[in-house]
């Protein structure tokens, strides 16, 4: 059973990635990744840690997100992987 994870940042806030901010929502950019590549690959994925606008928050706010992937970590082998289908990334359309 092979498991794969996205970790990353990016340089906009929560707000700018959802179904009506301008780049849309962020699922929609994970699809070909998640989708196309890995779960075709025969990986089973795990939801992705996304730290949004980390270049802009507090360092409080960054050291937080630094404790939620440390958590994260070490209770992941627990995680049960994503439904991989187009409903978990497009809802109902």
């Amino acid at each position: 059973n092979k498991l794969a994870l996205l970790s990353f940042t990016t340089g906009g806030d929560e707000e700018l990635y959802s179904k009506r901010g301008p780049s849309g929502d962020i699922c929609y950019l994970l699809w070909p990744i998640q989708h196309g590549i890995l779960h075709f690959c025969g990986f089973s994925i795990l939801s992705p840690q996304i730290c949004f606008a980390s270049e802009y928050v507090t360092d409080e706010k960054r050291k937080q997100m630094l404790v939620s992937w440390v958590e994260r970590l070490q209770i992941i082998w627990e995680e049960k992987p994503i439904h991989c289908v187009p409903k978990w990334y497009f809802g109902d359309i």
